[in-house]
């Protein structure tokens, strides 16, 4: 067979007569009717066979009434169900909206608690610094109240001394008047005596002038207050006041002087309310009591060497100043 030459019906030269063609057709439609017919014929019988309306007698299924409300109760609990489907619905979305706003709310809250604890961390450091500065003028202010006390006592301290000092100016002036008058008496007197002498030669010799008589006897001193000072520092010398059956002994508090109670000393050398510092007899009226002048006996006692110097300077003389020195030592002048 060749493939390349073309189909005999295809072919003009070769395709069949127009009347064979015809009949072909005429064939193949009558086929098609054929089976048609035997198609619609079997529908018809089978159309006719089928029943055409239920018969009268037929059963029918009758709903009970119990499933009628059964089926109406179960309606019922749908649409009841529906509604809390609903409900719980709103309610999922409400608390998803709240949890939602409490995470926004919880974020906030954290981002404030944040910056509330940097704020206090700046706060407690600021507080240190404050505390610092305020522990610092606390100590100025310990100094100064210090030294603002200290000059307040050597303020009063020194007022107590120009107050005794005035006192004892006015006492020494009226000690002083009454010499005056003393000696002019004195004075008057010698001249009467001396014109009584010329009168009468038998007459007395003159008596001794009163000052020469004031000086018979020995006064004990102390070289400078700052002597006395350290002499009772290292306990050497013991300084008295006496008023009585009363003593009080001095003690030295630093440099500031103070009374205590004490026993009245066996033996002591009294002093002349002249020789004793002004502030000893201002710290003893201030703080125990403003004796009168001659109430009070003011003295001391001596360790063995000083008092075997007084004795030795002291005998074969009549009068003098016994001068205690620093170191002890005693000198006669």
């Amino acid at each position: 067979m060749n493939f390349l030459q073309p189909h005999p019906m295809l072919s003009p030269s070769g395709s069949p007569a127009p009347a064979q063609d015809v009949e072909m057709l005429q064939t193949d439609v009558m086929r098609f009717f054929s089976i048609l017919c035997l198609c619609l014929m079997a529908i018809f019988a089978l159309v006719k066979a089928l029943p055409m309306a239920p018969a009268a007698d037929r059963p029918t299924i009758a709903e009970p009434t119990e499933l009628r409300r059964e089926a109406q109760s179960l309606q019922l609990q749908i649409a009841e169900l529906k509604n809390k489907l609903a409900r719980i619905r709103s309610q999922v979305l409400a608390a998803f909206t709240a949890a939602e706003q409490a995470t926004g709310r919880a974020k906030q809250a954290a981002d404030d608690e944040k910056e509330a604890i940097s704020r206090l961390a700046r706060r407690q450091q600021e507080l240190k610094v404050v505390n610092r500065a305020l522990d610092q003028t606390r100590q100025k202010i310990k100094r100064s109240a210090s030294k603002l006390t200290e000059i307040v006592y050597d303020i009063d301290k020194k007022q107590q001394v120009s107050s005794a000092l005035q006192s004892e100016i006015k006492a020494e002036t009226q000690n002083l008047n009454k010499i005056r008058t003393a000696l002019d008496r004195a004075n008057a007197k010698m001249n009467s005596n001396q014109t009584g002498n010329l009168e009468a030669p038998d007459a007395r010799p003159d008596p001794e002038p009163p000052g020469a008589a004031a000086r018979q006897g020995f006064i004990l001193r102390f070289a400078s207050a700052k002597a006395l000072q350290a002499l009772i520092s290292i306990k050497k010398v013991k300084f008295y006041a006496v008023a009585g059956n009363k003593a009080w002994r001095l003690h030295l508090t630093g440099e500031r002087p103070g009374y205590i109670a004490s026993r009245n000393p066996p033996q002591i050398y009294e002093m002349e309310p002249e020789t004793v510092p002004v502030e000893y007899m201002a710290v003893f009226k201030q703080q125990v009591a403003a004796f009168g002048r001659d109430a009070v006996t003011w003295g001391v006692t001596l360790p063995p060497r000083t008092k075997a110097s007084i004795q030795r300077l002291v005998s074969g003389q009549k009068g003098g100043d016994l001068v205690i020195m620093p170191d002890g030592e005693v000198v006669l002048n």
